[in-house]
């Protein structure tokens, strides 16, 4: 049996913070594909949950009867920083809305704790992000942000076919992206993340519309994620430092339908999450691909555990996170500008 080495810690309990005991497990796969960072933390023999906190009194309730079987020690709190300076954690997940993140990850950050899993997008502005940044790095702190996909083996695998020249040189990477939930902050920042991650480089320039209105919308105006009537679909364009374009297509009025096109001068790749496609002279064939074994909330712990025990790389830390921020309010300010090309860095007080 595997000691238990690290004390965690949970800040909000709602959808993928808490989840529930019985859950089956992400779609397709067992209880050792958890969903939700609770569950994960049941799932990790290393580590032990000790304490929860949400501004809502019935969900630390509720979480701690529902949890007391996997979590015997756990305190419930509906205040941070009395949880952190009790419970001393040495990894915090803070699962908290978007805009909540940066004051919460700032103070966090000098309690002492070693690790940290922070939902997405890292904030909703940019000055938020650097003052996370800055407390992340003054004080060490192992730091992974869930852009799920990074997890995923096959988004790896393509990355890598990317860099082996599978497909020659990469040039193009066309994103499709639609629903109700085809948003920019809370789900489009899944997409935008996978396009820099198989891009590669660093962004120069954006331009990008809206979707019909919100014309207007600077800044921020949603609520997490919740309704989202509150954030905009958009259709982007972006610029790469290393030459590649790509094209976002998130509107909430297309067909909801998600995957990535990488075109280059040898062929294409199609990846979606259920698998990939090459496509090149020879024709279209599926590439088989490495089999699941392990949820990515929960691979993102063991990175962080690696990281605190070993030095070892994250593979989604905090400057990566906000590159994909100044992504979307890149295209936010597009809008605002008369969609405009805007340049990188953004400065949003010009904005």
């Amino acid at each position: 049996m595997t000691a238990i080495k690290y004390r965690t810690c949970i800040i909000g309990l709602t959808g993928i913070g808490a989840g529930n005991p019985q859950e089956p497990g992400m779609q397709g796969f067992g209880p050792e594909m958890p969903r939700s960072h609770a569950r994960s933390y049941a799932f990790l023999p290393e580590t032990q949950l000790v304490g929860v906190c949400d501004l809502k009194q019935d969900l630390v309730d509720d979480f701690v009867q529902a949890w007391s079987e996997d979590f015997p020690m756990v305190k419930g709190f509906t205040d941070y920083q009395q949880m952190l300076s009790e419970c001393r954690p040495d990894i915090l997940s803070v699962v908290t809305s978007d805009n909540r993140h940066a004051d919460i990850v700032v103070h966090a950050a000098g309690t002492g704790i070693k690790g940290m899993f922070c939902e997405k997008p890292i904030a909703t502005s940019l000055g938020d992000a650097d003052r996370m940044i800055t407390a992340i790095e003054q004080n060490g702190i192992v730091t992974n942000f869930n852009h799920t996909r990074r997890w995923i083996p096959h988004y790896r695998m393509v990355k890598q076919m990317v860099a082996d020249g599978s497909i020659g040189k990469l040039g193009r990477i066309i994103l499709h992206f639609g629903g109700p939930r085809a948003i920019l902050f809370r789900n489009g920042t899944h997409m935008i993340d996978m396009i820099c991650y198989l891009a590669g480089s660093d962004v120069d320039w954006v331009f990008a519309e809206l979707d019909e209105g919100y014309e207007n919308y600077w800044p921020y105006g949603g609520d997490g994620g919740r309704n989202p009537d509150l954030e905009p679909g958009c259709s982007g364009y972006i610029h790469f430092s290393n030459g590649v374009r790509a094209f976002y297509n998130g509107s909430k009025g297309l067909s909801p339908e998600t995957g990535f096109h990488l075109i280059g001068t040898e062929g294409s790749i199609w990846v979606d999450d259920a698998g990939v496609a090459l496509t090149t002279d020879g024709g279209t064939k599926r590439i088989p691909c490495e089999p699941r074994t392990i949820s990515n909330a929960s691979s993102a712990i063991r990175e962080i555990i690696a990281g605190i025990e070993l030095g070892a790389p994250v593979i989604s830390p905090p400057r990566e996170a906000r590159k994909t921020l100044e992504i979307i309010l890149g295209f936010l300010a597009s809008q605002k500008r008369g969609n405009s090309r805007i340049d990188f860095p953004l400065d949003e007080s010009a904005v």
